[in-house]
This record gives C-alpha cells, structure tokens and sequence, in this order.
C-alpha cells in the first residue's frame, strides 16, 4: 500500500478507532464500569486506563478541591528573603508529581509525619541555599469560589493551613554550643 491509494484505504480505519477512542472516553466521563461486562469491558478498560480515556475529566466538578501549595521563604545569613517553590517548571509531569505530594499532606492526620513532610521539604530547599539561616514552609490553599459565587463578585483568595519555621542543623547546633548545651 504506498501513496495515495494506501492512504485513502487507511482513513476509514483511522476515523473508526478515533471514533471509538471517543466512544471509550465518553464513557470515562459517566464512570462506567466497564469490568462487569465479560472479556471485551475488561479489554476496553485496560485500553481506557493506559491511554487516559478513563479519567472522570471532572477538573471543574464542585466537589473537587484545590491543591494545596507549598512555599518557602529562605532567609539568608545577611538577613535577605527569598521565596522558592519545589517545582522546578523544567518537567510538567515532575512537576504534577509534586503538586500530589503535597496534597497528600492535606489527608495526613499523622502530625508527626506532616512535621517530617515538612522538614524534608524544607532540606530540599535548604541543600539549594547552602549559607540559607532559616526557611519557612507555607502551604496554602486558594479558595475557588463556584461560578455563581464568582458572577456575584466573589474572587478567588489563598488561606493558609500550614507553617513552620526551621533552621539547618548545622545553625541549631551552634546555638545549643554557644548557649551551653550539648551539641
């Protein structure tokens, strides 16, 4: 099959499996359980899945919630702030990646393991500031207002829900020394 000719016979299987990539990605939308319907559902989901046609692709949905948003402010040694995120903006789906990281922060009812969520966060930043004498961790969270609220004048705002405040180890120490204590 070479030129036109094979092309011509090409289209109509192309249009067909554009057709049912469609098919398979309204039914996404509804939800479908496509498992429950034998050999061929089970296919189709498993095709769904691995080319994301089984997303609910309700991003606007009212029940979903904003991600959460880490910043961090370092402070210098000279007293200068510098704000930074964890993203690097160099890989989108790196960069997703930690965008669900931190929401994961959000469900965590473990204080103790948001604290080390925090810290570790914050040693990423930190290792990019070597001299950095603090850093504070902000996550916030921007409140979306529904499309009602907003024709009424309502805008979108960022709340708070964490922060914390840490200093390398290495500044702790120094201070424990210089105040007596044990390193």
């Amino acid at each position: 099959m070479g030129g036109r000719q094979g092309r011509r016979r090409l289209a109509p299987l192309a249009m067909a499996a554009a057709a049912a990539h469609l098919g398979f990605v309204v039914l996404g939308a509804l939800q479908v359980d496509l498992h429950k319907a034998g050999r061929l559902g089970q296919a189709v989901a498993y095709y769904s899945a691995l080319s994301g046609a089984d997303s609910g692709y309700n991003f606007f949905a009212p029940s979903v919630s904003a991600l959460p948003w880490a910043r961090f402010q370092v402070t210098d040694a000279r007293g200068r702030v510098i704000s930074d995120v964890l993203e690097s903006g160099a890989n989108h789906e790196a960069d997703l990646r930690v965008r669900s990281i931190v929401a994961l922060f959000m469900t965590e009812e473990d204080e103790s393991l948001r604290r080390s969520l925090a810290a570790s966060w914050a040693g990423k930043v930190l290792a990019r500031y070597p001299g950095a004498a603090s850093v504070i961790v902000r996550l916030d969270v921007c409140d979306l207002p529904s499309m009602q609220e907003y024709s009424e004048g309502k805008r979108p705002t960022w709340g708070l829900i964490y922060q914390a405040k840490l200093v390398p180890l290495r500044r702790f120490q120094a201070a424990s020394r210089a105040k007596g204590g044990a390193p």
